[in-house]
């Protein structure tokens, strides 16, 4: 089974860990940069990936399994995805949504407007 190597995750974690090496490795380029940055943030982060290393190459070795076999059909076809319509909300009929109930009777210019407005003698 070609995987990550727990071995070499721990060297990189040992000796480079500070600048973020063992996350490369195991697939979070996101978390090794940051560690990069910030030299394993301030050290913290890189001491409590001691704890959780052997789960992080276990997640990246299930990901090299998994990933094949949730892009094929059961026939080996490649799958392929399209983006879903986006979803537009409209308001019910008889009722004044979006942005025109920001602009009834808030001022703006002379006259009036809205329910509250102007004119009349007193």
């Amino acid at each position: 089974m070609a995987g990550r190597s727990y071995t070499t995750a721990w060297l990189l974690w040992a000796f480079f860990g500070w600048m973020g090496a063992h996350r490369f490795y195991v697939g979070h380029p996101a978390t090794g940069l940051a560690y990069l940055l910030t030299v394993g943030m301030c050290c913290v982060g890189w001491l409590c990936d001691a704890f959780s290393l052997v789960a992080l190459v276990d997640d990246a070795n299930a990901r090299d399994v998994l990933q094949p076999l949730l892009e094929t059909d059961s026939d080996g076809r490649r799958l392929t995805y399209s983006r879903p319509p986006p979803v537009v909300f409209a308001s019910p009929p008889g009722m004044r949504g979006g942005r025109d109930d920001l602009d009834d009777g808030s001022g703006g210019g002379g006259g009036g407007g809205g329910d509250g407005g102007g004119g009349g003698g007193g």
